[in-house]
């Protein structure tokens, strides 16, 4: 008889997750998945784990038959969006949810994580846009105020994880020291413009329901730190661009129009 077969707990566009004895959890990269990419993750998940923030506690690297992988806390539960999945009438409450833990994290400063500003530089380099666009993406992002917030880069419903012990944080792959107004803003638009795909059950549903999710997410964290537009709009541009280099099919047409209409506003 051969190994029973591993369990697996998820799996997304870098890596699957599967239990790794009782309470671990291994996060498998995808085969050639470079190892810098799996080194940086356990890195900045490290930092992560340094604060006051509901994060799973990060452990060793491995290998397994080829691949890399990092070895996690295993942390049980559903994700909120599977919770907003099943009950769509829990939009407003994942949204002043999400808003409260983006805010907790916001009041962390760290000088030991990656800059902001060159991730979102470096994902603005690689959307697939018009040449003068992102000249400008790249100019507005350098007019830009710098700071040293903990800053997610990612941070969206599918992100959290609720747990007996309460919601915790996952996947800090993009987290950075930066500004949280661009923070907000790219978690904001992610709400915005991001589906869930047509074969996942009850995602019209879902679909339909985002626009209160947004709504209550941004007056929520808005509450926990006031800001002007002058202060909230400059940022969403470069963001959005950024986001675009993520290549996410399902969001470039959306991403396109809020680009278009922005660019001509933009010098």
């Amino acid at each position: 008889m051969g190994e029973p077969a591993r369990v697996k707990l998820g799996q997304g566009r870098q890596a699957e997750v599967f239990e790794y004895g009782d309470q671990k959890a291994l996060k498998l990269f995808y085969p050639g998945t470079p190892l810098h990419v799996v080194e940086h993750e356990r890195n900045v998940s490290r930092v992560i784990n340094e604060f006051d923030l509901p994060t799973p506690r990060t452990y060793e690297l491995v290998q397994d038959e080829g691949r890399d992988g990092i070895v996690y806390e295993k942390v049980e539960g559903p994700t909120l969006l599977k919770v907003l999945l099943a009950d769509a009438s829990k939009m407003a409450w994942a949204g002043e949810l999400s808003a409260e833990l983006h805010s907790k994290m916001h009041a962390c400063r760290s000088d030991r994580l990656p800059s902001q500003k060159a991730s979102l530089e470096r994902r603005i380099r690689s959307a697939q846009i018009e040449e003068d666009i992102r000249d400008k993406a790249l100019h507005a992002l350098e007019s830009l105020p710098e700071s040293n917030e903990v800053c997610h880069g990612d941070f969206h419903p599918d992100n959290v994880l609720l747990s007996p012990r309460g919601p915790v944080i996952l996947d800090w792959v993009n987290a950075t020291r930066g500004n949280r107004m661009a923070d907000f803003v790219f978690s904001a638009l992610i709400l915005k413009v991001a589906e869930v795909p047509d074969f996942i059950p009850n995602a019209d549903l879902f679909n339909h329901g985002r626009t209160e999710l947004f709504k209550a997410y941004t007056k929520k964290y808005l509450q926990h730190y006031p800001a002007s537009m002058q202060e909230i709009v400059p940022w969403i541009f470069p963001v959005a661009i950024a986001r675009l280099g993520d290549h996410i099919p399902s969001e470039r047409l959306r991403l396109l129009k809020i680009i278009s209409r922005l660019s001509r506003q933009v010098e």
